[in-house]
């Protein structure tokens, strides 16, 4: 049995989510997956960004899961205002949606988010999804926490948690990759795609030297 599956099944992993999704259907359709997937799973479920934003004002949420299109606000605006909550800098966002993700998304956001997940979906999918990513988040914080108590600075506590989940982010995120890229004048579209792979691959490849740096550092860090 997988961590995620005892994890599940025991009941340990207690989690606050809120969905922020403008199509009722697709909100209804979410909170029963949810409701199916752990009773341990707490959540709040909105129709519009805006409830989204002043829900996350006054609580504190584990996990954000955003809908990318959304009218007149789309997902983006809504992750950039939720980065700029005082609160919301590190806290963990998915992203749902019918189409799958331009290269220049993954370029301009990808370090803002914690995954992707493309609808339509079945109950189980967005259950194991969920619960692989806690468990493996939960480690992270652990880790993070446990380094902490043995003189490990607070911001450099932090930096390795946004290092870290930025590499697993970028990874999951290339799964759901356009075939098409948006060419400029110059560029044909297979050199579109080739340039904006070598700039996510030297963007991964930072974050990993930095996640190594950090590990030589404070030999505590271990993931």
């Amino acid at each position: 049995m997988r961590i995620s599956e005892y994890a599940l099944e025991v009941g340990i992993i207690q989690k606050k989510i809120l969905l922020i999704d403008d199509e009722l259907i697709f909100i209804e359709s979410i909170t029963k997956a949810l409701k199916s997937c752990s009773r341990q799973w707490h959540f709040a479920a909105v129709d519009n960004p805006a409830d989204g934003i002043m829900h996350l004002k006054r609580e504190s949420y584990d996990l954000v899961l955003l809908d990318i299109i959304m009218d007149p606000v789309d997902g983006w605006d809504t992750l950039a205002r939720i980065r700029n909550l005082p609160n919301g800098v590190d806290i963990p966002v998915i992203l749902f949606s019918v189409k799958n993700l331009q290269l220049d998304e993954i370029i301009r956001y990808g370090n803002y988010l914690s995954g992707f997940i493309k609808k339509p979906f079945v109950d189980a999918e967005l259950c194991e999804t969920l619960t692989e990513f806690f468990s493996w988040y939960d480690l992270l914080i652990s880790n993070a926490k446990a380094a902490k108590t043995q003189g490990v600075p607070d911001d450099i506590c932090a930096r390795w948690v946004r290092v870290v989940r930025q590499i697993h982010a970028y990874s999951r995120l290339l799964e759901f990759v356009s075939p098409y890229c948006i060419p400029d004048s110059v560029l044909s579209d297979e050199e579109c795609k080739e340039k904006r792979m070598k700039q996510i691959n030297q963007i991964i490849d930072d974050r990993i030297k930095e996640r190594d740096r950090l590990k030589i550092l404070y030999p505590v860090f271990s993931l």
